[in-house]
């Protein structure tokens, strides 16, 4: 019901509303939530058993390392416009969930397809760290992004499943 907007006709069809398979749904944002939080959860596994080292500053990083499409389209399709789709909703006489609601799907299809690509916490060797951090931080910012646009819904992210 989120996903509709307040000035649309709602067509309540519960053998449709009641489906969680799909990238549509709530359902898909929550499960990309949970990858997200497992994912650091084993860097600072890695971190705890010496694999990995701390996580170092932000302004150090080289972000040039970034080199894959996916990564470059979730940052400019998804976590530089999200302040501004907020300003919009928040903007509006009405509230626009589901401009929020539209958003964090793509953005979860969207870290999906990338995740599916590309090994995020490689081989423990030095050389690979610096594309590893570049990584980690862009999908911190992604996480970020989850987090903020459900709790505009009222919703908690979920941490696993």
């Amino acid at each position: 019901m989120l996903s509709k907007a307040p000035q649309g006709q709602l067509l309540l069809d519960l053998a449709d509303s009641m489906s969680t398979k799909g990238t549509k749904s709530g359902t898909f944002v929550m499960y990309n939530c949970a990858r997200l939080a497992t994912l650091f959860e084993g860097y600072q596994r890695g971190v705890d058993q010496g694999l990995y080292p701390t996580f170092p500053p932000v302004s150090s990083l080289d972000f040039s390392l970034l080199r894959e499409e996916g990564e470059w389209l979730l940052l400019f399709n998804s976590v530089l416009p999200f302040p501004d789709l907020l300003s919009q909703t928040t903007a509006l006489d009405a509230a626009r969930t589901e401009m929020v609601c539209k958003f964090l799907v793509q953005l979860s299809m969207d870290f999906s397809s990338y995740y599916n690509r590309v090994h995020i916490l490689g081989e423990p060797r030095p050389h690979l760290f610096g594309q590893m951090f570049a990584r980690l931080q862009l999908l911190r910012a992604v996480q970020e992004v989850l987090h903020a646009g459900l709790a505009t819904l009222g919703l908690p992210p979920l941490s696993y499943l």
